[in-house]
């Protein structure tokens, strides 16, 4: 019987390993109960909701929208099974969201993509990622399938098979609702939560449009850190100061990233108000985390002649604005964006400024490499230096005639 079908049948699902989606949750700031068991996580406190719904919001309708998805948090587990599922209900695309991926879908003969959906991996190994309908409640995957013994088809004993370490993200551009996550085998138990990353930025940190919610920079950077993530980005987002109020109180990071700026190219902006954004925002931050290593970016390289910068717009002095007020913390590091990705459109899922998994993979192996290496310059990073090929002296078949002419040398133990 089919792994789906017996989920289907109450006397089947009975005897599977179930655990509710809610003690599995990794990256979640807060999680609203609903009905017969469903929760909804979410990446933001109620303060903080309020703030991004209030007047002091560059866009509140967009922001509202945009807080309730689920970037960034992931269901993380250990299951002896060969098969998971995740019971799941997905909301619909905000529009602001519909917008950004419409302009995106021109280019698509099949019509308009997902972008998006839940992807797992087992062992560090991706299982890939899916969409589901609106209608459909549960996801699946085969863990089975990657180990030498499956290869030669061994069957364990009931509770004797190797333990594996499931990881699933949830959706970047929507939000949902989880209920339970059931294995064909004997456990299924959580994993301990780690330090966070805590990532603050706008649409290209949420994980626009790098096509899979593990693929998205943030994801990336926190796996290699070994840390569990926060995703606050925000798509349309700017600096806005009072947008973290209640936070410090729930999260304990290792790590903070805050990636803002891009958005001031799109609107009329004052570098004086945006100067005074930067600076209260930034102040914020440092109150709120003094000791916590924060690295922040200016904006990262996009393609002017594709979509030009509004002709009011002060996005021109922002890289300079935000270095100014990073030089007064310091806990604070200021890194150049622009050596973040290659200035090349092959990076770019739009092909002018959001990075696809190529560009995302790019962004989060160089500000690695910068934590790791203070003062390295982010470029430099993933070019190997060419090797000199030490030249190899023959000799021609005059040459090796001639060598018996050559003299012995003399051995002094002769």
């Amino acid at each position: 019987m089919e792994f789906l079908e017996r989920i289907a049948r109450e006397d089947e699902r009975a005897v599977l390993a179930c655990a509710p989606a809610a003690g599995l949750l990794h990256g979640e700031v807060n999680v609203i109960e609903q009905d017969f068991r469903w929760v909804r996580p979410l990446r933001f406190c109620d303060d903080q909701l309020r703030a991004l719904g209030s007047c002091q919001a560059w866009h509140p309708g967009l922001f509202r929208q945009m807080a309730r998805t689920t970037a960034g948090i992931s269901i993380e587990f250990e299951t002896d099974g060969d098969n998971v599922a995740l019971e799941l209900r997905v909301d619909g695309e905000p529009k602001g969201t519909r917008e950004v991926l419409e302009v995106m879908d021109r280019s698509q003969q099949d019509g308009a993509l997902p972008h998006d959906g839940v992807s797992a991996s087992v062992d560090k190994r991706q299982l890939g990622c899916q969409m589901p309908e609106r209608d459909q409640t549960i996801v699946a995957w085969q863990l089975s399938g990657f180990d030498p013994e499956d290869a030669m088809g061994l069957q364990h004993l009931p509770g004797m098979a190797r333990t594996r370490h499931v990881r699933i993200w949830l959706p970047a551009l929507r939000g949902c609702m989880v209920r339970d996550v059931i294995s064909d085998g004997s456990f299924v138990r959580p994993v301990p939560h780690r330090q966070n990353l805590l990532v603050l930025g706008d649409s290209i940190a949420q994980g626009f449009v790098s096509g899979d919610p593990s693929s998205s920079w943030p994801s990336l950077l926190a796996q290699r850190l070994g840390l569990d993530l926060v995703n606050q980005g925000i798509g349309g987002q700017v600096f806005q100061p009072g947008s973290l109020f209640g936070l410090a109180g729930i999260i304990d990071p290792a790590r903070i990233v805050v990636a803002f700026g891009a958005n001031y190219r799109y609107e009329p902006c004052m570098a004086r108000r945006v100067s005074l954004d930067i600076r209260s925002y930034l102040g914020e931050v440092s109150r709120l985390w003094p000791d916590v290593p924060t690295h922040v970016l200016t904006p990262i390289w996009h393609n002017e002649e594709a979509w030009p910068s509004h002709g009011m717009s002060c996005y021109k002095q922002v890289p300079d604005l935000i270095a100014a007020q990073v030089a007064v913390h310091e806990q604070m590091v200021l890194v150049d964006g622009l050596e973040l990705l290659d200035h090349d459109a092959k990076y770019f899922a739009d092909g002018y400024e959001h990075p696809n998994e190529a560009g995302c993979k790019q962004i989060a192996n160089r500000i690695n490499a910068v934590m790791r290496v203070p003062g390295l310059k982010p470029s430099s990073v993933g070019h190997r230096r060419k090797r000199k090929r030490k030249r190899k002296t023959t000799l021609t078949a005059a040459a090796a005639e001639n060598t018996s002419m050559l003299p012995i040398p003399f051995d002094e133990n002769a």
